[in-house]
């Protein structure tokens, strides 16, 4: 997985609106603010509304799931990034990860309650390292998520394949194993590219970009 540095996302979320560049600490002060004054939990919520209101109209198939990414989706992992200076070293990032402490992200938990009262297929799909793979059940169980299909990581094999790639290709294979996917949640345009996704659900993230 490749994360660009923090500063490509935030002049994604400035440059569009502001003439010239923002200064890198007074950026970083506005997206602690996006986060810490609930617009964030709120825009999470609005997009949940709607998501709920579609798959309300779906027909129901007993082979209906929904895809959930991991990190910044199902989880949320804004206090330890935010205690970090908004930076990113990938060896610190694992020993985060194996703490298996981020908490859940309270709306698509709430997607997701819903979605187990619907008997709808929950799948986790995440371009998590597979050495994380334990702690990261341990981490979904701890937030909540105890009853899943099943949760798909990269293996070993396929550490430098792009995120949209992997994830694509993952997705193509669920649905020619029998899966109906109705619905995609997650953060990222490349957890949405090359397909088999279903009703996009992107949420806001202002913290990393992956490729």
């Amino acid at each position: 997985m490749k994360y660009r540095i923090l500063q490509i996302s935030l002049l994604i979320f400035f440059v569009a609106c502001q003439p010239e560049l923002i200064n890198l600490d007074k950026a970083k002060k506005a997206v602690a603010e996006y986060y810490d004054s609930g617009k964030y939990e709120k825009d999470c919520g609005k997009l949940i509304d709607k998501a709920v209101e579609f798959i309300e109209s779906v027909e129901p198939y007993d082979s209906n799931a929904v895809v959930f990414d991991i990190d910044e989706t199902a989880l949320d992992n804004y206090c330890y990034i935010k205690s970090i200076g908004f930076g990113y070293i990938l060896d610190e990032w694992n020993k985060w990860i194996n703490r298996a402490e981020a908490p859940p992200n309270k709306e698509v938990k709430r997607l997701y309650d819903y979605l187990r009262s619907k008997n709808i297929r929950i799948i986790f799909l995440s371009g998590r390292y597979e050495e994380t793979y334990k702690a990261t059940v341990d981490n979904l169980h701890s937030a909540g998520y105890t009853e899943y299909d099943t949760l798909i990581i990269r293996k070993n094999h396929q550490n430098n394949e792009s995120a949209s790639k992997f994830k694509s290709r993952v997705r193509k294979e669920l649905s020619e194993k029998g899966y109906r996917i109705i619905a995609n949640v997650g953060d990222q345009k490349s957890d949405f590219e090359g397909g088999f996704s279903g009703y996009i659900i992107k949420l806001p993230n202002y913290l990393y970009e992956v490729d």
